[in-house]
């Protein structure tokens, strides 16, 4: 083999093994930071130059979204969520960014949004993840009230992740039953995690792990 080929294919090895870490460390830097509550050092990494060219758009985009929503910046977060859903993602993906849009809008109580979401959930989703953002969205966008007893059940045993929406839900429907005392009880429990973990939202995927709907419901 030629010695320049030879340089080139030696070039072209270390130009991907030098990305292909400096993409991992970009990524973890900025989740790092996030997760410190550094959201202003999280955004200026992301508009990083090589954090532009490396990470996938995708992976942009979920991270600024976690980065705005962080910061109250609703019209941003909004704007990257639906740059999320509408690029052409594997079914797979799809599906779960899907369930994360759903589970935002419902946050931010966009309720016409949040149940277009919820008929993309039931057609590209299982049977389990749509019976779950079926009842989040019969609890916060109606007045469902009779998951409360087994969702403080779920609690001991629940995530940071799962326990925030079960805190989210539980205060809702003791609000749809007409006890506020127990509902301003269970928020406050939301504010004290959400201050604790840094908590915002779930990255894509985990609203399939963490569902509401305890196992022997889900196929009711």
């Amino acid at each position: 083999m030629r010695p320049e080929v030879i340089i080139f294919i030696a070039i072209v090895v270390v130009y991907f093994l030098a990305s292909t870490i400096l993409r991992h460390y970009l990524d973890v830097k900025i989740q790092a930071l996030y997760s410190a509550g550094l959201y202003d050092d999280a955004f200026k990494t992301l508009n990083n130059f090589f954090a532009r060219i490396l990470l996938p758009t995708f992976r942009q985009y979920t991270l600024r979204f976690m980065v705005h929503e962080a910061r109250g910046e609703r019209e941003m977060a909004t704007r990257m969520m639906e740059l999320m859903l509408r690029m052409r993602n594997s079914k797979k993906r799809q599906a779960q960014v899907t369930v994360m849009g759903f589970n935002y809008f419902i946050t931010i109580d966009d309720k016409k949004r949040a149940k277009e979401l919820l008929s993309d959930v039931k057609q590209r989703c299982d049977q389990a993840v749509a019976a779950d953002c079926q009842l989040t969205y019969d609890i916060m966008c109606g007045k469902r009230h009779d998951y409360i007893e087994r969702m403080e059940g779920m609690l001991d045993s629940a995530d940071p992740a799962l326990k925030s929406k079960l805190y989210l839900l539980i205060a809702k429907q003791y609000r749809n039953a007409g006890d506020t005392k127990s509902a301003k009880k269970y928020e406050q429990m939301l504010d004290d995690l959400a201050k604790e973990f840094e908590f915002s939202m779930p990255q894509p995927g985990s609203g399939e792990k963490a569902g509401t709907v305890p196992a022997d419901k889900k196929d009711a």
